[in-house]
Parts: C-alpha cells; structure tokens; sequence
C-alpha cells in the first residue's frame, strides 16, 4: 500500500490533478488524473494488467469487458495517454476507444492476443496516435498495412511481435511516400537495428558533413582501441615515474 500511494504522489508531481479513482481503476491499482495542471482538460489513464493479490492464483487479468468498463467510467473525457500493459486484452478492447479520436500515446504492451485486427481498429478509431507500443503483441506485417493510416504517428515498438525487419523497414518507406510523415522511428527488437527516422537521419549526416567541412572531424579517422590505448598511456606514466625517482625523487622525504 505504501509503495502504491508514493507511486500515486510522483506521478501525481509529474502529470496533474488526480481524479477520485473509478471501480475499475481501484480494481487494477490503476491512476486516471490530468496531464498537466496546464492542460487540465484532456487525461491520462493507466490501467495495471492484472490484479493485485497475495497468491498469484488469485491474480485477475485486465479483461475486455473491465476495460470496456474503466472507459466507460471516465465519463467520456479526453484522453491524450493510456496505457494497459501486460493484460488479456484482445482486438475487442479497441471498440471502447471509438469516441478517443485525440489520443497520442497508446501503451498496449504485452497483451499477447492483441493482434492484426487491433491495427485495423486502432487506424480506425485513433487516426491521431503518434507513440504506439506493440510491444509482445501478435501483430504481424499485415497489421502494418492498416496502420499506414496514422499520419501522425512517430514512434513505433514492435519488439516481440511477429513482424519482420523488411515488413518494418518496407512500412517506413511507405509512410514516408504515401503519407509524407519523413519521421517515424521503429525499434523491433534485440539484435535487430533500429529504424531511425529519415528526418533524424539526414540531420544527422548533414551535421556530420558540416563538421567534416568546417575541419572539427577526421572522416577517415577510427578509433579502433580507445580503451587499450589509455592503458598503455598510464603504463608509460608510471615506468617514465620509476625512471625519474632512481634520479630525481618525486617525494622529498627530507621535506618537513
């Protein structure tokens, strides 16, 4: 209980005004509050995946029909942020979200039957999300397809789903020829590179090129043993040390 209220009280600090909790928010040790005392009129909500109880037998995952009613709950104010990781959620949860066209961040990690038909969906009802974790999802390289949708879209995890590094790479380019959005960033996965944004790219190498021209970078200079040379720098320090105290102590014990 005390780690939940100090929980409450940072991200109370960080976001907003705190909202008195609904059934279902308490029933998931959830938090639905403001984003900001600026911005008091669109909202955060967080929903844990599971219940909390002593025996993990007693555990309840976050279902569709409990989210259905935790939205329900929220009276239909604005959400700009929601997150509901590591539940039981399915394609159906993405039906109460209908009416949150504004939102922009959408957490869905780790629902693992959240799958191709939630892409379509979630194109469908939130044509305005820019951050979206898939993170552990069932969604494959067909859901991309629908999510060419979202114009907005900035940031996409997709890191332990069944979508491949082509199928990934193969939907940036299509955002950016069909959709003009030149600043969507992938990640997919361990051991798998990152698909950086083809804007972040090219202000990248234009820096680089730019500082190679004004004389502050060597192209053609790698420093293959940073580490070792270091090393072999304090060596020849310390025997140049040893050299130096036969003739000429560094420490005057005479010195008072």
């Amino acid at each position: 209980m005390k780690r939940l209220i100090l929980f409450l009280f940072v991200v109370g600090s960080a976001y907003g005004q705190t909202m008195t909790p609904s059934a279902m928010v308490q029933k998931y040790n959830g938090v639905f509050m403001s984003m900001s005392e600026a911005t008091p009129d669109i909202y955060y909500l967080l929903l844990n995946g599971e219940t909390f109880a002593e025996k993990p037998e007693d555990k309840e995952k976050l279902s569709d029909a409990d989210f259905a009613l935790a939205i329900t709950e929220i009276e239909g104010r604005p959400l700009y942020e929601l997150s509901a990781k590591k539940g039981a959620l399915t394609h159906k949860a993405i039906d109460s979200l209908a009416s949150q066209s504004q939102l922009r961040k959408l957490n869905l990690a780790l629902n693992k039957m959240i799958d191709d038909e939630a892409c379509k969906k979630i194109a469908a009802y939130l044509p305005r999300v820019q951050n979206l974790n898939l993170y552990g999802t069932s969604v494959t390289d067909k859901g991309l397809i629908y999510l060419l949708d979202l114009q907005e879209l900035r940031t996409l995890h997709l890191f332990g789903t069944k979508v491949t590094f082509q199928g990934a790479n193969e939907f940036r380019g299509k955002m950016e020829s069909m959709s003009g959005n030149d600043d969507l960033e992938i990640t997919i996965g361990y051991g798998t590179p990152r698909l950086d944004s083809f804007k972040h790219s090219a202000f990248l190498k234009s820096t680089y090129q730019k500082n190679v021209a004004l004389g502050r970078l060597d192209p053609n200079w790698v420093d293959r043993y940073p580490e070792v040379k270091a090393e072999e720098g304090l060596k020849k320090k310390y025997e140049d040390d040893l050299k130096r105290e036969a003739t000429d102590p560094i420490l005057d014990e005479e010195t008072p």
